[in-house]
């Protein structure tokens, strides 16, 4: 089976290889990256739902086909010492966490690709474990500074608190010169146009960042929900693609997406 792409008003929606996104049909893996050439910017994100040494191999495996050059995963599950002691990526550096401390799951860890320049954005003040969990990087890319902000939110915690801090942290970092991206889990279904979906998407389009996630990112048996997302803006990276990558790591789907002609 070839390719199904489907065009939108944001981008380009890629099922690869033999993925069909009915949620009946997760049972078919698709592990790999497409292929993309040495202009375009890949960021690869995925809730892993506790990250070790056993599921990091095999992802590192479907990785060197096509590295990406930023992964962010939420859920990690990983006290600091762990982390630095048991997450070992190959050619890559880990340019942020957060790690969990009271609670038993949680936590978000940006990994760059050691060919990209990068610094790490401190955002501990803002932090706090269930209602924000979150990390952030500066990339120093030739046409332009980024910076990638991973997110977990949990189901269970404080919206306002959430979106409060979320728009401080926007607010410190915006500029004209800095392009931001936002990854991760933030429990907000936007298969469905709710409440906390609308509030959510009135903050972030002030700052010009939209959604790019079309598919389902966690399907079971009895429901199918989006609550992982990437956030750019579509004006400035317009030209784009994205992909759901279906490893078996977790219960959640990862997504990729590739910005064209960036560096």
């Amino acid at each position: 089976m070839g390719n199904l792409t489907e065009e939108s008003e944001f981008g380009r929606v890629i099922y690869c290889n033999e993925f069909n996104h009915n949620k009946n049909q997760n049972h078919v893996r698709n592990l790999f990256i497409p292929k993309f050439s040495k202009k375009d910017f890949v960021i690869f994100n995925q809730n892993i739902r506790g990250l070790n040494s056993n599921n990091l191999d095999e992802l590192s495996v479907s990785l060197c086909v096509n590295p990406p050059h930023i992964i962010c995963f939420t859920e990690h599950h990983l006290g600091i010492n762990e982390i630095y002691t048991i997450i070992l990526l190959a050619n890559y550096i880990l340019g942020g966490k957060f790690c969990k401390n009271t609670f038993k799951n949680g936590g978000v860890c940006i990994f760059t690709h050691e060919s990209i320049q990068s610094s790490n954005i401190n955002l501990s003040e803002f932090c706090k474990e269930k209602e924000l969990d979150m990390c952030a990087v500066k990339l120093h890319l030739p046409s332009h500074e980024t910076c990638i902000i991973t997110i977990y939110r949990s189901a269970s915690g404080n919206f306002k608190y959430f979106k409060d801090n979320l728009e401080k942290i926007l607010s410190m970092i915006y500029s004209n010169t800095i392009k931001i991206i936002i990854c991760g889990d933030i429990n907000i279904n936007y298969l469905i146009n709710a409440t906390y979906k609308q509030s959510l998407d009135s903050l972030l389009t002030s700052y010009g960042l939209c959604s790019t996630v079309r598919f389902p990112t966690r399907i079971q048996m009895d429901s199918h929900s989006t609550i992982d997302n990437i956030f750019i803006n579509t004006f400035t990276f317009s030209n784009f693609s994205f992909y759901p990558i279906i490893n078996g790591l977790s219960d959640y789907n990862a997504e990729s997406i590739i910005l064209h002609n960036i560096l």
